[in-house]
């Protein structure tokens, strides 16, 4: 049975949990958002190892305060809200959030060759 397609511009709890996850989880590398019609379709997560940093997984990080991780929720839900077709990058160095690349799509109509 599929699942209940969110509202456009809106990020469901469980898939913000999971994105939260990926924050605490990650030492390097990004989670990706994908919207069309401004709705989240898809969230993609890819990490890296960066060999001259592979001492650093040994230890444990501190993890995010709760304040802090709602502070980042609203951020990436109000950037989320601005995008209709595109992807949302969410960079993560060192196990913090580093930035946050917002790349939007446009098609138009109605030109020679009917869109991009």
């Amino acid at each position: 049975m599929p699942g209940i397609r969110p509202a456009p511009g809106e990020i469901p709890q469980k898939a913000m949990a999971y994105i939260l996850q990926g924050l605490c989880t990650i030492s390097y590398g990004e989670m990706v958002l994908v919207a069309q019609d401004g709705v989240l379709m898809q969230v993609e997560w890819s990490e890296k190892k960066r060999l001259d940093c592979w001492h650093d997984t040994e230890d444990a990080k501190p993890p995010y305060p709760e304040r802090v991780l709602t502070e980042l929720a609203a951020r990436i839900r109000k950037e989320f809200r601005l995008l209709q077709y595109g992807r949302l990058v969410l960079v993560i160095r060192k196990g913090r959030l580093m930035q946050i690349e917002r790349t939007e799509k446009q098609r138009f109509t109605g030109l020679d060759g009917e869109g991009i």
